[in-house]
Formats: structure tokens, sequence, C-alpha cells
């Protein structure tokens, strides 16, 4: 592998084969440089750098007396194999010589800080764990991995290397937009054209498009409370104010405080996180006020593919006065989270105004992704893959429910019909916050949601539930733990 190094300075005191011993050495310590890795040659080293040989032979002899660098004869020169990068830094640089470092916030002050947000947290390797209660997350055990690679094989071929090598600019595969449009959004109840349709990467990019698009100090926007918080992060950046508004059992109360918003973002089919399936009439009282007050609806469909309820209800996009609600999807809860298929109904000037600033930010989704999920959808697989998940999951949520009663029958739970997710509530004196920590210790993932909630600590008595990324057999013995890392933590609260 072709080594650059940045050009030496000539202008310096310090002699340049010291100056090529730092810069070598760093590269070393920071893993650039791999034990094993062959070195440029003195010769070629030499002409790259404008210096005379003798100065790379100085410097390799110095690396070579400090243990870093081995010669083989015949064969040049190494990163010593036996070498530890991890001793590197303090052994070679004195420590007020490791920071040298041009920290970018010291010159210019950031305007946001989207790092301090809140959301859920979850491990990285939640996947690893023995029970992971996870939400809205695959079992990757259920993966169609043959039939998703033979989808790959088939578009790798020289019949698609056109569609799949090319730059699409700013469109999309129309394949996929087809397949979207006749396949997977008529299950939902929504009928588009392909103007309407936008493919994003996941359902963040659209929340994140349509808040560039209708985000100003002069509009608002009305969240459930508590709500999907990485939407509230988005909404935080652009809005000028953000209103949170309450929940009964039939869903987000449609009350004035949204005569101060221009918009309105809501999860109707399960909320986030509580589960609530909005009801018929709360859904046309909704429709019938956005259309008198011209307030716009972002409706999140996050898991209506996977809802095994048999009398789900259709999507707000496909009733009268649908057409002021721009529906979000994702193929994320169905076919795969990590391959970022999302897609955005709107009427064709906001899809045109939304295609153009995505084509600022990605330009479109990798033309392999999208030809082969069109692949994947046209051929059945991913029916064949609803109606399998369909059946796991229902399995799933009667084990866990049952299991919930058994175990947790002193808490409310909260589960909308159809759904994976369960919100567990505490009595109010019971702070919660520290048993996902807990709990995760006794191989129990569950998510923290203090930060779904506009005032954290209304979260603190609450946590939440999840059956799509676990096994069936795992679920009452994880549930049974979990309960016995309750009543270990808050042995003293419990008793009150």
């Amino acid at each position: 592998m072709p080594i650059l190094i940045s050009a030496l300075d000539k202008s310096s005191p310090i002699q340049l084969c010291e100056q090529l011993l730092e810069k070598i050495t760093l590269m070393i310590s920071q893993g650039i440089l791999k034990p094993g890795t062959r070195l440029p040659s003195c010769r070629k080293l030499a002409a790259q750098m404008a210096i005379s040989n003798n100065t790379v032979v100085s410097a390799y002899q110095n690396l070579i007396a400090r243990g870093m660098v081995e010669s083989r004869p015949r064969r040049g020169y190494f990163v010593h194999h036996q070498l530890l990068r991890t001793e590197l830094a303090s052994e070679f640089f004195p420590a007020n010589e490791q920071q040298k470092i041009t920290r970018l916030f010291e010159l210019l002050k950031p305007v946001i800080h989207p790092s301090l947000s809140q959301t859920i947290q979850r491990p990285e390797n939640w996947a690893e764990y023995p029970f992971p209660f996870v939400c809205n997350q695959m079992d990757m055990a259920r993966f169609p991995l043959t039939d998703w690679r033979t989808c790959c094989y088939k578009v790798l071929d020289s019949h698609h290397a056109t569609q799949i090598s090319c730059d699409y600019r700013y469109s999309d595969c129309k394949e996929l937009v087809e397949q979207i449009r006749t396949r997977i959004l008529p299950q939902r109840g929504v009928i588009a054209n392909e103007n309407e349709i936008l493919i994003t990467s996941g359902a963040t990019q659209a929340l994140y498009l349509i808040s560039n698009l209708f985000g100003s100090q002069k509009n608002k926007i009305a969240v459930e409370d508590p709500c999907y918080p990485d939407a509230r992060n988005i909404f935080d950046q652009f809005f000028g104010g953000i209103t949170p508004i309450g929940l009964d059992n039939e869903g987000m109360l449609i009350d004035e405080q949204l005569s101060s918003c221009q918009l309105a973002y809501i999860t109707p089919n399960h909320q986030f996180p509580t589960s609530i399936r909005m009801s018929v009439s709360r859904r046309r009282q909704l429709l019938d006020y956005a259309k008198l007050h011209k307030l716009v609806i972002i409706e999140d469909d996050y898991d209506g593919e996977t809802d095994f309820d048999t009398k789900i209800e259709p999507a707000l996009r496909s009733q009268q006065g649908g057409d002021q609600v721009i529906y979000i999807g994702s193929l994320s809860k169905s076919h795969s989270p990590g391959l970022r298929v999302g897609y955005m109904v709107a009427s064709p000037d906001f899809i045109n105004e939304a295609r153009a600033l995505r084509g600022m930010m990605i330009r479109h989704l990798p033309p392999l992704i999208q030809v082969a999920t069109a692949q994947f959808i046209r051929q059945g697989y991913h029916d064949a893959l609803l109606s399998k998940l369909r059946r796991i999951y229902k399995r799933r949520s009667k084990v866990a429910s049952r299991a919930l009663s058994q175990y947790f029958s002193d808490m409310q739970r909260s589960h909308g019909s159809g759904g994976t997710n369960f919100m567990i509530t505490a009595p109010a004196h019971i702070d919660l916050t520290e048993l996902g920590k807990y709990a995760l210790d006794l191989g129990v993932v569950i998510e923290n949601i203090n930060p779904c909630f506009n005032q954290s600590s209304h979260g603190k008595n609450k946590f939440r539930l999840g059956v799509s990324a676990i096994s069936t057999k795992k679920i009452v013995p994880g549930i049974k733990r979990l309960r016995e890392a309750y009543e270990k933590l808050y042995h003293e609260s419990i008793q009150v």
C-alpha cells in the first residue's frame, strides 16, 4: 500500500531526520501503520520527500533502535511485528506533545450542539445479550439472508450493471418507486402517483427534509407528549417552537394548543412510546381540524407493515382530508434496519423540493440497495417475510403479555393491539432510571424512555420493553430475570 507522508519543514531548526522520525512514529502510534506493514524503501521515500537518502536511513535506524521497526534482509523495512500500539503514545511522545491538535470549536463556535440531545440509549452490541428486549428492531435470525443474497446476485449481473453503477442524479430507481407505489402503500390504504413518492435514507432523513423545508422561527410544530425523541431533536434545530400535547387512551388530544402550530407530528398506528392506537373518531377529529385550520400533519407510520392486528386502521394519508398529510414509512421494521430504505408520500410540489434538498445531502440512496430492494419486493420475498413476521410477532406478543401479567402485575402496562412494544409504569414514588443499567449486568436489555417526555422526570417511573428482536423461548425467562433485578434494586421502595 503506498504511504504518503506530509512534507517536512525545511526552515525549521529541528533536523529533517527528527521530523521524519516523529511523523512515522505518530502514524504507527495511531494505528495507521500497523505491525507488519512494509515501509517505503529509503530511495523511494527520499525521492517523495525531496530529502537525502542518508536522512531516511538515519530515521529508519532510529526506529529500529527504538524497537518500532525491523529490517528484513533483501525485503526492506517493516513496522515491528510484535509492536503494541497502545504503549507507543506514552513511550515516545511526552504528555505535553501528545495533544498538538487544533480544536475547530476553539476557532469558531458551533451554532448548534446535536451531541447534547437526549435520545433512547441501548448498547451497540445489544443483539449479543441473552435477553434483548429492544423495541422496533428485527430478530436477525429471521432475516431472509438467502433471498436477499439471491436478489443481490441478480442485480450484479451485466444486465443491471448500468442501473447499479450510474449516478441517478436526484432521481430514484423507478422500479423501487413502482414497487412501493403498487405493493407497499396499498397495504396501508395509500394511493399515490410516482411524483408523490420520494425514497429516503430511513424515516429520520424524511423528518430532516421536512424540517428543512418548513422550519423557521415563525413556524411551530406540535408533538405528542411523550414522543419519538429523535424527531423532537430534529424539530428543535429548525422550528421556532415545539408544543408538547398530551395523550389519552384515544391518542393525541385535539385542543386549543394546536391553534398556535402550523404542523403536527404524530404516530397514530402505535403511538411512540406508549403504543396507543389513535381511535377512528380521534383521527377524523384531527383531519377535520387540519382542514379547517390549514394544519400540515406529519404521519410517521413506523411499524404499520408489521402490525399483525387484522383490524388495523388505514393510514391518515389514505382518508378524506389526507392530502394535508405527509406520510412517512420505511422498510426498517420489516426488511432490515441496516439498509436504511425509507419513503415519503406527499403532494408533488413538496416532493419536488424535498428531492432537490435530498440531492444536496446524499443525491440518492445507493443504486445497488434500491435495485436489489425492488427485486426483493417484486419477487414476493417481502410479502412472504411480512407474513412470517406477523405470525411470529403475534405469538411473541401473547407470550410477553402473559409473562408481564404474572411478573409485573403490580404495574400498569400499555400495549397497542398488533404491536410488539410494551410500556411499563411503576407506582409514582418508584424511580426506574437505574433499572436499565442494573438489568444490563444480568443480560437483560430494556429501554429507559425518559428522553421521550417533554419533562424527562415524567418518565422516571417507566420503561419500555419490545419483543421483535428476542426469540419466543427467551421471553418468559427474560421477564422473570428482569423482575428479579427490579426487586433486588428497589426492595425498599416496593415495601412503601
